[in-house]
């Protein structure tokens, strides 16, 4: 059984997925970083940018990703925060359905879900994170997002005000998965 972890930036996907591999010794990868290595090492900032802001390459890439993953099993895979989603040649986001057919084919889909104003806090000004576009706000991305990630998910996990190691043992629990 794979387990993927989905949500919005600065949720704690991937601090959650570190800490729930530790605990149950079950390997970790991450979407992002597989982007990122099959790009050459080119971050995804700089992808986007060369792409001339055009997120689509980007977006079609992360399904390739869930597609090679289709053999994967007993991982837990943290996606990144755009993994349910396309981009039109208008540049408008939507809902992939062919992007969640290839995630449910390949794991249980856990959403991790917390508080609006703290995830607009938490992403406010961070460099390490390219923008979504440049029209639209993140609390606007969020409000298009939050009820797509709860329609695609099999488990939903509200973090509230718990700790990184409290998320992953509570999550790990709910999993009924066996822990080291």
């Amino acid at each position: 059984m794979n387990i993927a972890i989905i949500g919005p930036r600065g949720v704690g996907k991937s601090k959650i997925s570190r800490r729930l591999s530790k605990l149950t010794g079950m390997p970790f990868l991450t979407t992002d970083l597989i982007a990122v290595y099959l790009n050459g090492g080119v971050s995804i900032p700089d992808f986007v940018k060369q792409q001339n802001g055009d997120w689509r390459p980007f977006r079609c890439l992360e399904l390739k990703i869930l597609q090679q993953l289709a053999t994967a099993n007993g991982i837990i895979l943290d996606c990144g925060g755009g993994i349910l989603f396309d981009v039109a040649e208008s540049g408008e986001e939507f809902f992939s359905q062919e992007k969640l057919a290839a995630l449910k084919k390949i794991a249980n889909v856990v959403y991790l879900a917390k508080d609006t104003e703290y995830l607009i806090q938490k992403v406010k000004d961070d460099p390490t994170r390219p923008s979504l576009s440049e029209l639209t706000s993140y609390r606007e991305i969020l409000a298009r997002r939050l009820p797509c990630y709860e329609k695609a998910a099999d488990i939903i996990f509200e973090v509230g005000d718990y700790t990184t190691k409290q998320s992953a043992s509570l999550l790990a629990r709910q999993l009924q998965l066996p822990v080291l």
